[in-house]
């Protein structure tokens, strides 16, 4: 058996290396690398736009009703009044919902339907979002029908409102729903099919992959092609690759202990100290900094979906207890935005929060669940210098702010917010 794990692992290796000498030769005809993504707001804000746009009957795509027909379907709705003489009234995003709760997408129709959509591709849950977003979607409709979509490739969280009454009535009366984002990229792609414009076309199917591949994890098509045919052409490589995934999961537990010493010997050296989750295997938990014992807030890595999949990081409260200070948390927000970007957020949980992006690591660290990046790197004893460096960083920048205390949750009179 050995042998024949053995043999199927040089073989993938093989095809692997044989596809990306094949993407290089090639590159100036087919460009395999290239993407319009690439040079666009892919941040949850605009995969939310991109969707919207195209649900909405007057966008610039030309196609009128086709895409949210197609929807409506997917949505089981396309039988009653919600498609045919139904006609969009608006289609907003981010529409102001319950004080400071923003909606990501909402569809108001002519006749009173409304479709919210909640579009979560790597963030997490806010405490009681989803109840809130039931509870003002219910009141807009005004006795007319309305959906909430959740659209996710996890289970929305209990602190999100999930359990409450006003949730569990919506589902059963099918007003709220979990859409995933596999299923978003079937709609796309009867979209792309549908399309009367080559443009259109080609832009639905560039989104399409970038879901694929950014948001659910999966390889690119040619590389998943070769593998999963490689694998099917023998009754031995089916097993072998059986025997492999079944030990692959014990693999990443010795890689990720390996990471934790080498990381957690880093950061001691330099005075830090690395607290980490002991269920970091789920969705939700992850790994934390803190730079003196006496901080109420601790730079956070957290994986969002389960198996160490969706990395984002941020400054976060340490336990949860400290009502949010707009004070403390706009500094903190300022600090981490003038080193790192403004496109950070703000949460109770977080005065300042982000995906990992290129700034800090490429698209390949994002998801540790799908991509081998990150774990050849830890065999390399690279990758815990990466996150040794990034939270040296962030300690320079409170530092150069002079607003170290601010991780204490205290605020001093020597703050500048300048250099």
């Amino acid at each position: 058996m050995q042998e024949k794990i053995n043999s199927l692992l040089k073989e993938v290796t093989f095809k692997v290396a044989t596809l990306n000498e094949a993407r290089e030769r090639f590159a100036d005809r087919l460009a395999p690398g290239f993407s319009i993504f690439d040079y666009l707001r892919t941040d949850e804000i605009g995969l939310s736009r991109c969707i919207a746009d195209l649900l909405n009957p007057k966008g610039k795509h030309g196609q009128k009703e086709v895409f949210l027909e197609e929807f409506l379907k997917l949505l089981k709705l396309e039988k009653i009044k919600w498609s045919g003489n139904t006609k969009i009234k608006s289609v907003r995003l981010e529409e102001q919902a319950n004080d400071q709760r923003r909606i990501d997408i909402l569809l108001k129709f002519e006749s009173g339907e409304i479709i919210g959509i909640e579009n979560k591709p790597w963030a997490g849950d806010q405490e009681n979002q989803l109840s809130d977003y039931v509870s003002f979607i219910e009141k807009e409709a005004a006795g007319n029908d309305w959906r909430l979509i959740y659209l996710s490739n996890n289970e929305p969280s209990d602190h999100s409102g999930a359990k409450k009454e006003v949730i569990k009535k919506a589902v059963s009366e099918e007003k709220f729903a979990r859409l995933n984002y596999s299923t978003i990229v079937e709609w796309l792609e009867d979209c792309a099919c549908k399309s009367k414009a080559i443009i259109v076309r080609l832009f639905i199917e560039e989104l399409a992959k970038f879901i694929r591949m950014s948001v659910n994890g999966e390889l690119e098509m040619s590389e998943e092609n070769e593998i999963r045919n490689l694998i099917l052409s023998l009754p031995q490589n089916i097993e072998s690759a059986f025997h492999v995934s079944i030990v692959l999961r014990k693999v990443k537990e010795k890689l990720l202990k390996e990471f934790h010493d080498d990381l957690e010997k880093k950061l001691k050296d330099e005075g830090f100290v690395l607290v980490w989750d002991d269920a970091i295997w789920k969705s939700g938990y992850g790994f934390n900094v803190k730079f003196n014992e006496e901080q109420k807030f601790l730079l956070r890595f957290e994986f969002q979906a389960s198996e160490l999949g969706s990395l984002d990081w941020g400054i976060m409260q340490e336990d949860g207890s400290m009502k949010r200070d707009d004070v403390i948390w706009n500094k903190i927000n300022e600090v981490m935005s003038d080193q790192f970007g403004s496109s950070g957020k703000k949460s109770e949980r977080f005065p300042w929060w982000n995906r990992i992006n290129k700034k800090e690591f490429s698209d390949e660290y994002r998801s540790w669940s799908s991509s081998a990046a990150p774990w050849m790197s830890i065999k390399k004893e690279e990758l815990a210098g990466k996150f040794f460096e990034l939270a040296n960083r962030v300690h320079k920048a409170f530092v150069k702010h002079h607003s170290l205390e601010l991780l204490s949750g205290k605020i001093s009179t020597d703050m500048d917010g300048g250099s």
